[in-house]
């Protein structure tokens, strides 16, 4: 059942990782034909500068940084981060979601601070957290958990809304419970909503790890990794990290995708 669940989404994901893998090619090979080699970096040139690296070269940095350890602990690092960001924000986003979808009073009460840290951007809150938590790792958790939070917040108060009014009138007139509502109604009828505000704040956790690791930066981790390697600069390097964190989000993605369909695979569902 689980692999029949997980075909659909990993198939998809090697199409277009397959199909991105082309698309480079072709521009690379194109880009270093036509592309200057020698850049002007703020007060002198840099010479012989690859902007779009071959696959060669890719693969001669690639092969670098596996075998001095900086891309495997770098990996481990920061998808350590994300998992801690992106359980304490749907920890937090996705009961808090549900309970402002079944009750108006919160709702009006905390509506308005969901709409402001919404559309706040996490560079605005780097510094509050850095002057609340330090410069460890509660920075950079709190901030990737804040971003994760209000999405799972949202989509779960969506889902708890569309409820028709009627399933909740038939609910109550058999005598159900509010226990038994949340676990037989309001859960199930939630789930797509919860899903996919789960996956798009999964996405949204990766964009952040990079102004996340930001604060103090330190190897090994991704979002510093990009950033040295654009200071001096290393094209290859910021390839295999950007390529990296691609095939880490998309794998993200594939298993929240996985884990859906497995937790609903009593649904019916369209043929292919």
């Amino acid at each position: 059942m689980v692999t029949a669940a997980a075909s659909a989404p990993v198939r998809r994901a090697l199409v277009a990782l397959v199909a991105l893998a082309l698309l480079y090619g072709v521009v690379s090979e194109i880009g270093s034909r036509v592309l200057p080699r020698r850049i002007w970096m703020a007060t002198h040139y840099i010479e012989d500068v690859e902007l779009t690296p071959r696959y060669a070269s890719l693969a001669e940095e690639a092969v670098f940084l596996v075998r001095a350890g900086i891309l495997q602990a770098s990996v481990l690092v920061s998808s350590g981060r994300v998992l801690a960001g992106v359980l304490l924000g749907a920890a937090v986003g996705l009961p808090l979601g549900l309970a402002m979808g079944r009750a108006a009073g919160l709702e009006s009460l905390l509506g308005p601070w969901v709409a402001f840290f919404r559309f706040t951007p996490a560079f605005a809150l780097l510094p509050l957290y850095v002057l609340w938590f330090g410069f460890g790792e509660g920075p950079r958790v709190g901030l990737i958990a804040t971003a994760v939070a209000i999405v799972t917040l949202h989509g779960a108060f969506e889902g708890a809304r569309r409820i028709p009014r009627v399933y909740l009138d038939a609910a109550a007139s058999l005598g159900a419970g509010r226990v038994l509502v949340l676990r037989r109604l309001v859960l199930p009828a939630a789930l797509p909503s919860l899903v996919s505000s789960v996956r798009i704040a999964t996405a949204l956790a990766w964009v952040t790890i990079v102004v996340a690791e930001l604060i103090k930066p330190a190897m090994p981790s991704l979002g510093y990794l990009l950033a040295l390697a654009g200071a001096y600069p290393r094209v290859p390097t910021i390839v295999v990290a950007i390529a990296t964190t691609g095939v880490l989000v998309l794998a993200s993605d594939v298993a929240v995708l996985v884990a859906y369909r497995w937790a609903t695979r009593w649904m019916r569902r369209r043929v292919g």
